[in-house]
């Protein structure tokens, strides 16, 4: 089992951008996982580009991994979270790492180089502690999406180079010793001019009992990898969007998105305003749910969950408890963008018009909520996103647009504003569906604003799974909803109408 994690590690650190030739804001690729031909997950990866005082240029990747595989008797399923910080040529200033395995390991560790110290300082959360330590480096090394600056760091005139790579998940350095197998030029189905292909294979030499690991380039760009693994032959190739998820389209992709998940029992809030749910789940799901002022989360020993959900309209006192958000937290989502183009003279002007002259912002949202909400016509679920300002053309969408256009208005408005996607209970199926809405930030709390219900009725529990500024999703919504794809049919609801919440912290 050991040599089988440690061959997974190596699996898990393949995959990265070379597209630095053109400079970019953002930029952000999706991979078909395939074992044997047949599918085994996907992986998207962003990369955004920022200059720093003292670092000058440098790149933040996150690569969102989810492997789906079984072999000799194991369930070897991971989910696992990777953001990095690094240099062009992949000097590795900090990274956070977050896995869930089906055996219910989970993972949760961060490091930030320190020059002075050639070390990491490396903070990890195990159950409800904080362990921090020191990892000690010889010299800085470099990061483990090593398809990212492979084309920078070694010149392509030399057939072998070695260099030290820093694995996040085993906490070490190794060595790594590069090898180019060849260039050429071909010619691919889908052009009409041939593409500039290099490959190139890559082993630890200390660990010769590891398949090399082989990267193909095409015109600077990493088409994918493969590599001999576990009596198999593991291959990681990019594609678009809905072809990562397993899907042949968009449209298929989009059906499979509108599944619901049946609830046992009576759905409805008690007279303190909350709902307890139990929720069984694998281990690798249980990982994505997120603890929020409305949503309190409990890992039980018996591997189930509960969820306490709380009612957004109903009063009490806010928690004073965790973390308070900085100026540059909050930053992201208040910044105009591809999406959410809250800068847009029509979103401005539409904004000041709706706000009217209220200053107060709890205020304005629940203007702005109004607005949006009797304007905006239905259309059939798609995740193809449009801007907040074609949704302003045509007032015409699903709860994508909802979410964008609204979370575009509150930042028109000064407003913190972001989308957060999850499970909206849906009385007439008695059952939770996939759904998105907007979340803005009033007196240090997340509130959600949902302009695709009716103003007048009592607001509906939602499961929350995660949130985003949009800001680094340059497909839009869709990795966000890739998070939902395995809730339906592999997570059972049940109403704990009578119990009291298990309190459990969350692991």
């Amino acid at each position: 089992m050991r040599q089988v994690r440690a061959i997974l590690r190596v699996i898990l650190c393949l995959v990265g951008i070379s597209q630095y030739a053109v400079l970019v804001a953002v930029d952000e690729t999706w991979y078909r996982i395939e074992f044997d031909g047949q599918a085994a997950g996907h992986e998207v990866l962003t990369v955004q580009q920022f200059e720093h005082p003292d670092r000058g240029q440098y790149l933040k990747y996150h690569r969102e991994t989810v492997l789906r595989l079984k072999r000799f008797g194991q369930d070897l399923s991971v989910r696992a979270s990777l953001v990095t910080e690094e240099t062009p040529d992949g000097l590795l200033w900090s990274w956070k790492l977050q896995r869930s395995a089906a055996d219910g390991a989970q993972l949760d560790r961060s490091g930030e180089w320190s020059n002075g110290n050639r070390s990491f300082r490396v903070r990890e959360i195990v159950g409800t502690d904080v362990v921090e330590s020191t990892i000690e480096c010889s010299d800085q090394p470099r990061s483990p999406l090593i398809g990212g600056w492979l084309l920078t760091a070694m010149a392509q005139s030399r057939k072998t180079w070695r260099t030290q790579v820093f694995f996040p998940e085993s906490g070490g350095v190794a060595e790594l010793q590069i090898d180019m197998k060849s260039r050429a030029r071909r010619v691919v189905s889908d052009q009409d001019r041939g593409v500039l292909e290099l490959t190139y294979e890559f082993r630890p030499p200390e660990f010769p009992e590891v398949e090399p690991v082989t990267l193909v380039f095409r015109d600077g760009i990493l088409n994918g990898s493969e590599q001999a693994v576990l009596g198999g032959r593991l291959i990681i190739e990019r594609t678009e969007p809905a072809k990562a998820l397993g899907y042949q389209n968009t449209a298929s992709l989009d059906l499979h998105l509108q599944t619901m998940i049946p609830v046992n029992g009576l759905v409805k809030w008690n007279a303190s305003g909350e709902l307890l749910l139990q929720l069984q789940m694998s281990a690798g799901l249980r990982g994505l749910l997120q603890a929020t002022d409305f949503q309190q989360v409990s890992h039980l020993a018996d591997g189930n969950v509960e969820l306490l959900l709380r009612d957004p309209a109903f009063p009490r006192e806010r928690s004073k408890a965790g973390k308070k958000l900085t100026a540059e937290d909050v930053a992201e989502y208040q910044n105009s963008g591809r999406w959410i183009d809250s800068a847009n003279a029509e979103i401005q002007r539409t904004g000041n018009l709706a706000a009217g002259a209220i200053t107060d912002p709890q205020q304005k949202c629940v203007r702005l909520l109004e607005y949006v909400q009797k304007r905006m016509h239905f259309s059939a679920f798609s995740t193809l996103q449009q801007p907040a300002s074609a949704v302003l053309k045509s007032w015409t969408g699903d709860c994508t647009e909802h979410a964008v256009l609204l979370s575009a208005l509150l930042r028109s408005q000064q407003i913190p504003a972001r989308v957060a996607v999850g499970f909206l209970f849906v009385p007439k199926a008695a059952a939770f569906a996939p759904h998105m809405w907007a979340e803005a930030l009033i007196n240090g709390v997340w509130i959600p604003l949902d302009s695709t219900l009716p103003l007048d009725i009592e607001p509906l529990p939602r499961i929350r799974v995660s949130h985003s500024s949009l800001a680094a999703e340059v497909s839009g919504c869709v990795g966000l909803f890739a998070n939902l794809m395995d809730f339906p049919g592999q997570v059972e609801v049940t109403v704990l109408s009578d119990q009291a919440f298990s309190n459990q912290p969350q692991q």
